[in-house]
């Protein structure tokens, strides 16, 4: 990241020196010979600046492969941990709290057995999709590995999120995927735990992987009641 930092820094300066010998030269009378040698600088800064713009693009690109899953383009585990920890962080200044869930896909496998693939492909891009179309701008989805995604709902209180997650497992259940001549129903279960001011990051995943277990486990389609890794249980 400091690297980025740097290029994008050294550009501008590179541009103003370009632009400072343009107009020595253009304003005063100056002999060829210098003239010259001024049109050489003033060539070799603007490819230079080139050549940082271009390098950091691809630092950029590379930073954001680095992120980002490629099936679906959501948020790959780093990139999530990464804007989770972003969270923590300001609950710790500000006290505001949030929401992790963690949903699975049901019977993922046997849809890659009996379909191929390519369904099972299909499946965890509409998953995709209908998860990033039921977030806010400042909420992060992502897909962990698998047919396991992860969303984060910052800045959100418990009375405020239930609706939002009762309406992402509504959804899910209802989901549909084209396997040639056959559509196939999906559904998922969904856990999810609360983060405040106290919270640990990998608690926190640990908590809604433990809550997503159990609405696997004992009452598939349903959220269970949320956990808290601060002590205090939070019912949907």
């Amino acid at each position: 990241m400091a690297l980025v930092g740097t290029e994008d820094e050294a550009a501008p300066d590179l541009a103003e020196a370009a632009a400072s010998l343009r107009t020595l030269a253009d304003n005063r009378d100056v002999d060829e010979p210098i003239r010259q040698a001024m049109d050489a600088l003033l060539s070799a800064a603007e490819e230079a600046q080139r050549r940082l713009a271009e390098q950091d693009a691809r630092i950029q690109q590379l930073l954001d492969l680095s992120v980002t899953d490629e099936l679906t383009g959501l948020l790959n585990r780093r990139g999530f941990l990464a804007e989770l920890r972003r969270a923590l962080a300001r609950s710790r200044r500000s006290g505001e709290t949030g929401m992790v869930l963690l949903c699975d896909l049901d019977r993922f496998k046997a849809i890659n057995d009996t379909y191929g693939h390519p369904a099972g492909d299909a499946a965890l891009i509409v998953v995709a999709q209908l998860l990033q179309n039921n977030v806010r701008g400042t909420d992060s989805v992502a897909r962990l590995g698998g047919d396991e995604f992860a969303v984060l709902l910052a800045d959100a209180c418990t009375e405020a999120v239930k609706p939002r997650i009762d309406s992402i497992k509504d959804k899910l259940s209802g989901l549909m995927v084209d396997c040639g001549d056959v559509h196939v129903p999906l559904s998922a279960s969904v856990g999810h735990a609360k983060y405040g001011p106290n919270s640990d990051c990998d608690l926190l995943i640990s908590m809604a992987d433990k809550a997503l277990y159990r609405a696997k486990t004992e009452q598939p389609r349903r959220v269970p009641p949320a956990a808290s890794d601060y002590g205090v249980l939070i019912h949907p």
